[in-house]
């Protein structure tokens, strides 16, 4: 999907197609929406090869679907977040897992929860569970859903995990796949950079999403533990934004105001865009080094003006389609998925993000009548 329809997407939350509507028995303040219908098995005689797939441009298929139809109608729920434009890019890999599965027999339905509240997410698992889901794909959030997981195990309804892993790591839950980063090779990767970018000297400060997130706090740590090593770099402090673009905007603005000597920010997960237009907005572009995750609307324009110094991509699109194709093949090929599928990911600056992320003809456009 390209940049400028994203930026669209983002400007009106998930779009509506997020929002359709609120499934029945999986309901509350959680939004929803279906990619795919139901077919009779009898109508589903032809369907597209899993080999014969194309995915969308600038994305990989990680996994294939088995070249199978359900017998029985299945239905897969996936649970996720809504705050940020790093959901959009989720929701896609859903989405199209979706259609993919569509003359399979499947259905399958996306919830959205509105900020990082584990009650809620828990209580919309098990809302889902109630609705009759055959399998569940989900945030893994942290080990609070430790106990979800396993009763829904003794239930017969599989968990396939992706972005934060269900516990103090990606194997430590009974759910049959994990896709995502490790969190802590990527902070500590950024950690690295940081530490060249500055000689290990000066001031930085940390915003992360949530420290109630598994995933948010491996990648604090990964970090941290660079950053610990350097005698000449002094923490001013860590703080949550929620992933909220504005939350990371005030945030900046004030550790700026609070400390106009700061070195580096580590924006760990949502709203780095924010921390951006802030440095930007003090005019302090080239003086305060920025890194964070995802290559994203409101990060790769700010890493080709060199504001922001070194974004990590996760592959938001794989997280959210490969565990929807884990549960099909295990629930209708009886595929035993990997317990852990990490992605690397690379890291985009602004020496190497127009090779990485080729302007569009769109933005070519854009950028030369601006000129």
């Amino acid at each position: 999907m390209k940049f400028r329809k994203l930026r669209k997407l983002a400007a009106i939350g998930l779009s509506a197609a997020m929002c359709a509507g609120v499934l029945a028995g999986c309901s509350g303040s959680e939004e929803s929406s279906s990619s795919g219908s139901s077919k009779e098995s009898g109508e589903s005689g032809s369907f597209v090869k899993g080999e014969d797939l194309v995915p969308p441009e600038g994305k990989r298929l990680a996994v294939l679907p088995v070249d199978e139809v359900a017998e029985e109608p299945v239905k897969i729920a996936c649970v996720g977040m809504n705050t940020n434009a790093f959901d959009i890019y989720v929701y896609e890999g859903i989405e199209y897992a979706g259609e993919v599965l569509e003359d399979r027999n499947v259905t399958v339905d996306f919830v959205s929860i509105k900020e990082h509240n584990i009650t809620e997410y828990e209580a919309t698992i098990r809302n889902c569970l109630a609705a009759g889901y055959d399998a569940i794909t989900c945030n893994g959030f942290g080990e609070q859903l430790q106990d979800i997981i396993s009763e829904a195990a003794e239930q017969g309804v599989p968990f396939f995990i992706f972005n934060n892993p269900a516990g103090d790591s990606e194997e430590d839950s009974e759910a049959l796949s994990f896709w995502g980063q490790s969190g802590f090779d990527g902070g500590e990767q950024l950690g690295e950079m940081v530490k060249e970018l500055t000689g290990g000297e000066g001031k930085y400060a940390i915003i992360t999403g949530s420290f109630a997130l598994s995933g948010h706090e491996q990648r604090r740590m990964g970090f941290r533990s660079v950053m610990d090593e350097c005698e000449g770099m002094e923490l001013v402090g860590e703080y949550e934004n929620n992933d909220l673009y504005e939350t990371a905007y005030e945030l900046t603005t004030n550790l700026l105001t609070a400390n106009p000597d700061l070195t580096a920010i580590y924006v760990t997960a949502g709203g780095p865009g924010g921390a951006a237009k802030a440095v930007e907005d003090a005019g302090k572009a080239g003086d305060v080094i920025i890194v964070c995750h995802d290559w994203m609307p409101d990060t790769i324009p700010f890493v080709r003006s060199g504001v922001i110094s070194g974004v990590l991509d996760q592959e938001p699109f794989t997280q959210g389609y490969a565990p929807v194709i884990d549960a099909f093949n295990y629930l209708v090929g009886g595929v035993e998925p990997n317990k852990v599928n990490l992605i690397e990911g690379q890291i985009a600056t602004p020496e190497n993000v127009d090779e990485l992320v080729p302007l569009t003809e769109e933005e070519k456009e854009a950028e030369e009548a601006a000129q």
